[in-house]
């Protein structure tokens, strides 16, 4: 097919290539739980955008994929689709710098990880408990917030 320039099918044929690559790149997620209070709530919904990890900076806010127990994807019982869960942290700590609250200095972040903390340190499980993120599980950076939650249980947990 042949599309001419200023045709009516050139904008089309674009807002579908804008939207395909869309979907491909971002990522709607729904916050559950607080340990990222006050900056995100339970039930807030959140645009993130896919990046490599490479390009992730401290301060910015990601999203981390899980490992389900046993390693195996679980699956909805009633539709069969993949339940892939996120933990939505801050980046801390880069590959080299120094882990936060570490009594030693010789304590650093690997190569190809990042240190994660939750913005409510009280009830976060982060960093602290875990030890350093791989690259390869960091999933999207959050751009912003764009609904707010109802309040606790009405979380969408199918995020990634």
């Amino acid at each position: 097919m042949y599309v001419a320039v200023g045709s009516v099918a050139g904008p089309a044929a674009l807002g579908c290539a804008v939207a395909f690559l869309l979907r491909r790149r971002c990522a709607l997620l729904a916050v559950s739980g607080s340990s990222m209070a006050p900056t995100y709530r339970d039930g807030d919904r959140l645009l993130a955008l896919k990046v490599p990890a490479r390009l992730v900076r401290r301060g910015a806010v990601v999203a981390i994929r899980m490992r389900p127990a046993g390693g195996a994807d679980r699956e909805d019982a009633t539709s069969g689709d993949p339940l892939p869960t996120a933990m939505i942290k801050r980046v801390a700590a880069l590959p080299g710098d120094r882990m936060p609250g570490s009594p030693s200095s010789t304590d650093v972040v690997p190569d190809r990880h990042v240190y994660v903390l939750g913005d409510n340190h009280g009830v976060s499980y982060d960093s602290r408990h875990t030890g350093p993120v791989p690259f390869d599980r960091l999933a999207a950076v959050v751009l912003g917030r764009i609904r707010h939650g109802a309040g606790p249980g009405t979380a969408d947990r199918r995020v990634l």
